[in-house]
């Protein structure tokens, strides 16, 4: 019984440590390249170090230099004909309180947010992947209290 919450505290350090890297996410929106939109095709091209990505300057709130903090799916309404588009970037800002992060560029007249997903481990922001995070969380928990 020792040994199970000592893997299980062990494994939560390990993953808290994790975060002290930069995250890594899918980078790239469905207007150019038609394989991010929805069925999203993964390429190798499309992962970005989000270490090398500057917060946008529109974010209110951000310290100068601050890291990515996970990586989001916007659906966005285009202003032309209505038609929608997906964009999947990193994420800057509290990733449970996401409305100051979760913003269009306001350079870009028109568009309007439909919606804004984001999560916190590398690549996640692939539709597929969220909804499987959110499965072996609630599995894992499960797990814990099984075997203590």
């Amino acid at each position: 019984m020792a040994n199970i919450k000592f893997l299980f505290a062990l494994s939560i350090m390990a993953t808290l440590a994790i975060k002290v890297f930069a995250i890594h996410c899918y980078q790239c929106g469905s207007l150019g390249k038609k394989k991010c939109g929805e069925p999203f095709k993964p390429e190798e091209n499309m992962k970005f170090d989000c270490d090398k990505e500057v917060a946008p300057k529109y974010i209110k709130g951000l310290a100068v230099g601050v890291n990515a903090t996970g990586c989001m799916i916007q659906i966005v309404e285009s202003p032309l004909g209505g038609d929608t588009y997906i964009l999947r970037s990193c994420y800057f800002g509290d990733t449970v309180h996401t409305d100051n992060g979760c913003v269009l560029d306001p350079q870009n007249v028109g568009q309007k947010l439909g919606s804004c997903s984001v999560c916190t481990t590398d690549v996640c922001n692939s539709s597929s992947s969220i909804a499987i995070q959110g499965i072996l969380t609630v599995l894992l928990l499960s797990l814990t209290f099984m075997f203590s």
